[in-house]
């Protein structure tokens, strides 16, 4: 079994910091910084791309922790305690993150009045930047142990205090890195706008699909939340890419007739 490796906690005075929210910082940074980087490659706007990606973080904090209390603390919300709803580090959640973080994108890019071709190309960028962004959030969360699994004796567990479990961030952050592996073979070649937002939606999801049964959470009506936010992202991400590949057809056949 793989041995129970306690989170790093640096207490400087009366602030104690844990690793788990430095490599959030680090997934932050990392993320915008291939934003910036892809956006100035294919000629966009390093400005309105600045101003976006600050309505999606701000967005994507406050949904991921709107989620974890819809979900996982519905009393706090019900008692209405100001401190506890403003801590937005004190439980987050991936896909109620990952919809506020588009939301306040679309809310953003619909107020500046971009086309949808314009919006698609911003999306895309940021959706293959935030497979790494991921990987390195996901690294903490194996740190902090935060998503633990089932009890079991696998090879694959962990030694947790209580008993082994398998640890749920160890395992998607494996996964994250596999996808943005995946991306990177992929970016050797020219996508069409929206390839890698709804290929991650696919992909994620699916991973999700398969590892929220591990889980040691509530379900409702038979799945985790996680599940309902999976499907709906695959369903949605098939459909997109078939539309996708449907067009690409289309404009290699009205370039290859020009060129006849």
């Amino acid at each position: 079994m793989l041995p129970y490796l306690q989170e790093p906690i640096l207490r400087i005075g009366s602030l104690t910091l844990h690793a788990f929210g430095g490599f959030v910082a680090a997934a932050v940074l990392v993320g915008c910084w291939l934003v910036l980087h892809r956006a100035e490659r294919q000629g966009l706007s390093l400005k309105d791309t600045r101003s976006l990606l600050l309505w999606m973080l701000s967005f994507g904090f406050v949904g991921s922790h709107l989620e974890h209390l819809v979900y996982y603390e519905p009393w706090v919300l019900a008692r209405g305690d100001p401190l506890r709803l403003l801590n937005l580090w004190n439980g987050m959640s991936s896909f109620g993150g990952i919809l506020g973080g588009v939301l306040g994108g679309l809310i953003f890019m619909r107020r500046r009045g971009w086309t949808g071709g314009e919006i698609l190309r911003q999306l895309d960028g940021v959706a293959f930047a935030f497979a790494f962004a991921w990987t390195v959030a996901r690294a903490g969360c194996s740190l902090a142990h935060d998503h633990p699994g089932i009890h079991c004796t696998s090879w694959m567990a962990v030694r947790f205090p209580d008993g082994p479990r398998f640890d749920l961030g160890l395992f998607d952050f494996f996964l994250s890195l596999l996808i943005a592996g995946l991306f990177l073979l992929l970016d050797r070649r020219r996508r069409p706008s929206g390839f890698y937002l709804f290929l991650f939606m696919v992909l994620y999801g699916f991973a999700r699909v398969l590892l929220d049964p591990l889980r040691d959470e509530e379900r409702f009506l038979g799945l985790t939340s996680g599940q309902y936010g999976a499907v709906l992202a695959i369903l949605v991400g098939l459909v997109a890419l078939r539309a996708l590949a449907g067009q690409h057809v289309v404009y290699f056949n009205r370039l290859a007739r020009r060129q006849s």
